[in-house]
């Protein structure tokens, strides 16, 4: 099963395509699109067509397309595939027309994907209630709990409207980008309304509040039985790793002769399924079985042995591991350098080898290139001391194309920076796992085996057996300094953690510095409480680091303001007593939500010393918006406070939560 599926805890095929076009007018589009059902789930789908739905892809909606299809049976089915005819149409007024989406509904274009709604997972009135009091999951605060079980949701008094400068290569990238969802955001402009109003056969994009963890909200889209309250476009499922946040977007069109105020969706909510554990440790598409820290340990001795290499500059032997059984004792070493001793002197060697260009006096001839890949009988795994250099990249990527490397273990990220990677590394990392190489890091700073995962883009060090965990946690960015809190401030601390788990449930995390003070405090916490601890950090000198996390990722003195990046990943920030560093951090964070790069949630600056500490901050941001250089929501955003019952009152009535 695709990694989608299996973090998801929800049956879905691979995203279906458009294989044929059949029709083509101004009035829309006819075409067949074919669906790969992954092999666990073929019997399944086959068995109860009447239980799987289609759902459209979010950016199509969103774009004001709908896209309907014919019922599903049992005769759409050939070995893994589903052959399904649909019409896809133009349904909003004022987004675009037709034709100016028509060229890219062609043959291959993503449409969405059919979801297996299994009756036996569907929560009945009293599990809702209950899995809301338990805080799994957070619904609208004008949610409508029918006695089936069935919700009603109410979005925010707001409205989209597409921006009149989106044009047709804009288009072409929202449709066609994989961040082409995101990109739109920045295409749809808000506007608050007293009421909701839907004229007769119009429709309207807006939003609501919800945040998912173990539960899928499945929209319902019956016309006959629920036509009246409003149609929501087949954008209908909404899943535990995409529905958390303040703008979840809701495409609702009026197919009566009347208009619809105010109008509300119908729901049902399932519970996602339980994955067994062994298939829970890595993304499925990756293999499930690694070596051990500890093996792995014991092998690095082998290296350690190793004669010198005939590079002046540092030894980077490699190594394959066999192909069956746990016994890598006997697996073949390689190291770099050139076959005879090298004649350049140090100077020389301290200057050409960082030069790849042709004219370098480095012969820079390294392992991996002197694995005879050619010969082995099918893909094996790679072990390297040091984190690969550019050109060990160039040898690695040419050899993964050929199907020799099934997976990377490295020991050190930089022989120079120790545990930290430089901007180039973590590109290279992306490319290794857009190519679907499984990337391990036998980490000395957490002493653990960690894997290279992705998650909204940015790329984490995780501990195998907390991977799925990782990718459906909603996740806190957590500041703060570096020095210890007083018995009062940790005591503070402790509480608002404990506060923050009643309300949102144990599906949550931290994101911090991985430095001491308050971030080190947090961590503790965190473990304490038996939720996720990750960190990114830095190369710096003044603190120490905390190494005992489920996720991290690493970053050199030069990446230090692009590490910031990799907070995006939290959903909400929360600032404790800190110093320059954090005030560096909040001015960020606040710039990052003026230019949508992250939404406009609750910015907690939490007293933890309880001393009017960030009493400056406010009176300069309220300055600014005063003086007209800041916008007004960062007031109505700014919750300062010490006590953290005022922290959850603002997310609850911000975030308009149940």
């Amino acid at each position: 099963m695709k990694a989608h599926t299996l973090f998801r805890g929800f049956y879905q095929s691979d995203d279906g395509v458009i294989t044929d076009i059949i029709k083509s007018d101004d009035q829309g589009i006819t075409f067949t699109a074919t669906f790969t059902i992954p092999s666990p789930l073929v019997k399944q789908f086959r068995s109860h067509p009447e239980h799987l739905i289609f759902s459209e892809r979010s950016r199509i909606a969103r774009l004001g397309i709908m896209i309907s299809n014919e019922p599903l049976n049992q005769g759409h089915f050939t070995n893994d595939k589903v052959v399904i005819t649909m019409v896809a149409s133009s349904v909003i007024t004022g987004y675009p027309a037709f034709h100016q989406l028509k060229p890219f509904f062609s043959k291959g274009l993503k449409i969405g994907r059919l979801a297996f709604c299994d009756p036996a997972t569907l929560l009945n009135a009293n599990e809702v209630l209950e899995a809301v009091n338990r805080s799994e999951m957070k619904l609208p605060a004008s949610t409508s709990i029918s006695s089936s079980g069935d919700i009603l949701i109410a979005p925010h008094n707001v409205i989209y409207k597409i921006d009149p400068s989106l044009d047709k290569e804009t288009l072409g990238r929202i449709l066609l980008r994989k961040d082409g969802r995101e990109l739109l955001k920045f295409y749809q402009n808000r506007e608050t309304v007293r009421q909701i109003i839907i004229p007769p056969g119009q429709g309207i994009v807006t939003t609501c509040s919800m945040y998912l963890n173990d539960h899928y909200v499945v929209l319902q889209n019956d016309m006959n039985r629920f036509g009246e309250l409003g149609y929501h476009l087949p954008a209908t499922i909404l899943d535990p790793i995409r529905t958390r946040g303040i703008n979840i977007f809701l495409e609702i069109i009026n197919r009566s002769d009347q208009p619809i105020v105010n109008p509300m969706i119908p729901a049902k909510i399932y519970r996602a399924a339980r994955i067994e554990k062994d298939l829970s440790m890595v993304p499925a598409d990756r293999p499930a079985r690694f070596h051990s820290y500890e093996t792995l340990r014991a092998f690095e001795k082998r290296f350690d042995k190793m004669a010198p290499s005939n590079c002046y500059y540092l030894n980077k032997p490699a190594a394959i591991l066999p192909l069956d059984g746990p016994d890598i004792g006997n697996a073949d070493l390689y190291i770099n350098g050139p076959e005879k001793y090298c004649e350049n002197t140090i100077s020389v060697c301290a200057t050409d080898r960082r030069n790849f260009r042709p004219d370098s006096r480095c012969p820079h001839r390294y392992a991996v290139a002197k694995i005879p890949f050619d010969t082995l009988k099918g893909p094996v795994p790679l072990v390297l001391k040091y984190f690969p250099n550019f050109q060990e990249h160039h040898d690695i990527m040419n050899t993964v194309y050929k199907g020799s490397i099934n997976a990377m273990y490295f020991f050190e990220p930089s022989f120079e920076h120790g545990p930290f990677l430089s901007q180039q590394d973590h590109h290279r990392l992306q490319e290794y796992f857009a190519l679907g190489l499984n990337v391990y890091w036998i980490s000395s700073l957490t002493k653990q085996l960690m894997i290279y995962t992705e998650r909204d883009g940015m790329g984490y060090f995780v501990i195998p057996e907390k991977i799925s965990e990782f990718h459906k946690s909603m996740l806190f960015a957590f500041y703060g300094s570096n020095k210890i809190l007083s018995e009062q401030g940790n005591k503070r601390l402790g509480n608002l953690i404990k506060e923050l788990i009643r309300f949102w449930g144990k599906n949550i995390g931290f994101v911090t510095g991985g430095g001491s003070g308050v971030m080190e405090m947090a961590n503790v916490l965190a473990r304490e409480n038996g939720i996720l601890s990750g960190a990114n950090y830095l190369e710096i000198t003044d603190q120490p680091l905390v190494s005992e996390m489920d996720f991290c990722q690493i970053f050199q003195a030069s990446c230090r303001h692009s590490r910031q990046k990799w907070f995006e990943v939290t959903s909400f920030p929360i600032f404790n007593v800190g110093g320059l560093g954090t005030l560096e951090e909040l001015g960020i964070t606040l710039c990052n939500m003026k230019l949508s790069i992250s939404e406009k949630v609750p910015l907690v600056l939490f007293d933890t010393e309880k001393s009017g500490y960030w009493n400056g901050v406010e009176t300069q941001i309220l300055s600014m918006i005063h003086s007209n250089r800041a916008p007004s929501w960062a007031e109505e955003n700014l919750v300062i406070t010490s006590d953290p019952n005022e922290v959850i009152d603002a997310y609850r009535k911000q975030l308009r939560l149940f």
